[in-house]
């Protein structure tokens, strides 16, 4: 750096010298010959013109952070503020509720005005829980009064013959009539065949006329004929 530089460097940082004003100075001429060597240094030579300022440098890359210093002294706690106002107390009453399908989510909000506040909730409804046990049978209530019989209905139209039934089980017997008269008497049945001639019995001797002898035995009575075909039954009696 030469002596003009210094000079210039001086000016710019030393607070006593006051800025120069070169406007009307001639432009410096060629630094003239070094003198000897021990000789005094000469006059310093008038300041140049500043040139113009440079273009600025890239920023240069963040430093390090430094540590994080001790935290200081806590201060001393301030006065107490000044009470404020006490506050209206609101009056909230329920608005509407309404039951949400299963698995939405619930809401709340709040109407009207401050203190009067109205709070609609909307609540989805919960699932459907597993069936409890059956209970216990409870003991029968007494049976009540009968009820007075109703009126009897108008009768209604004759519904259409309905199929007939299969033929019911035979009833017993009922008890006997009374005999009816003697009906007329039928016709005589064919006369049985003759029975077979019994044996001759043997001759006795003759002896003197005696007296007539008992009469034989009765012979064998033949087979009964055929039973004749049964006359017409009478009228029944009354």
């Amino acid at each position: 750096m030469n002596i003009y530089e210094k000079a210039l460097q001086k000016i710019k940082h030393d607070s006593k010298f006051k800025p120069i004003c070169c406007c009307n100075e001639g432009i410096p001429g060629p630094t003239g010959p070094t003198g000897p060597a021990g000789g005094p240094t000469g006059a310093t030579g008038p300041t140049g013109a500043t040139g113009p300022t440079g273009a600025t440098g890239a920023t240069g890359a963040t430093g390090i952070t430094g540590a994080t210093g001790p935290t200081g002294a806590t201060g001393p706690t301030g006065a107490t503020g000044a009470t404020g106002p006490t506050g209206v107390t609101p009056n909230i009453t329920i608005g509407t509720v309404t039951t949400a399908a299963p698995g939405e989510f619930a809401a709340a909000s709040i109407t009207g005005t401050s203190p009067n506040l109205v709070l609609n909730l909307t609540i989805p409804q919960g699932p459907t829980g597993p069936t409890g046990a059956s209970g216990t049978t409870g003991i029968s209530g007494p049976t009540g009064a009968t009820g007075a019989t109703g009126p009897t209905g108008a009768a209604g139209a004759t519904g259409a013959t309905g199929a007939t039934g299969a033929t019911g089980a035979t009833g017993p017997t009922g008890a006997a009539g009374a005999t009816g008269a003697t009906g007329a008497t039928g016709a005589t049945g064919p006369t049985g065949a003759a029975g077979a001639t019994g044996a001759t019995g043997p001759t006795g001797a003759t002896g003197a006329a005696g007296t007539t002898g008992a009469t034989g035995p009765t012979g064998p009575t033949g087979p009964t004929g055929p039973t004749g075909p049964t006359g017409d039954t009478g009228p029944t009696g009354p």
